[in-house]
């Protein structure tokens, strides 16, 4: 059903939360996951005004794209990146076309009323002219992809049982970057790590 998925990205806050929608549709289908940067034409015009260098915004697009690559890697999905200027819209529905996308998954900042007139969304355009199915995925405040400890306990008890362990998890703690999870089985404990961004998971065991 899907065999070639884009996910654009702007390399925003909650940007990763999007692609994961993306990476688990691929997971499901066996699909190749193709990540899109567009520098957008119209800021590079300003950035002289600015201060500021067009490398700036391709270093930047080119840290998002890798950013997503590595995620799909880490749940072992094909990704690969390109990275593009001039409209959003435009290049999106183009490189879409190109790659013969199935589905686009897109982030949307949940606009409304005078700033959406304004500014305009690029997932409507999409949703609006695009040949191939639009998921949108509102962009959270945060790229943390792990809500709470209760999310933590789910996610881990579910990577503990992909790994064949019978066991059960005795609490969830965040610290820094990471949380740190305990489960125990009849004969061992265990300490599972969880990435709160990539939702990757490292399990020691303690015996």
């Amino acid at each position: 059903m899907y065999e070639q998925i884009l996910v654009p990205t702007d390399g925003s806050q909650g940007s990763a939360h999007v692609a994961l929608q993306a990476i688990d549709l691929a997971e499901k289908y066996g699909a190749t996951v193709h990540v899109l940067y567009v520098v957008d034409d119209s800021v590079r015009t300003l950035l002289p005004d600015m201060g500021s260098s067009g490398e700036s915004l391709d270093k930047r697009g080119q840290e998002a794209i890798d950013r997503v690559t590595k995620m799909a890697s880490v749940h072992g999905v094909e990704a690969t990146g390109e990275l593009r200027e001039g409209d959003p819209a435009d290049e999106i529905l183009a490189y879409a076309a190109e790659i013969e996308a199935d589905a686009i998954v897109a982030g949307t900042h949940g606009r409304s009323g005078i700033e959406r007139r304004l500014i305009g969304s690029v997932a409507e355009r999409l949703v609006r002219h695009a040949t191939c199915p639009v998921m949108t995925v509102r962009l959270p405040e945060t790229d943390v992809t792990v809500e709470d400890a209760d999310h933590a306990r789910d996610l881990v008890e579910d990577a503990l049982a992909d790994e064949g362990y019978t066991a059960e998890v005795t609490g969830a703690e965040r610290q820094l970057s990471v949380w740190v999870v305990d489960a125990e089985t009849d004969d061992e404990s265990l300490t599972v790590y969880l990435d709160p961004v990539t939702q990757r998971t490292s399990i020691v065991s303690h015996q």
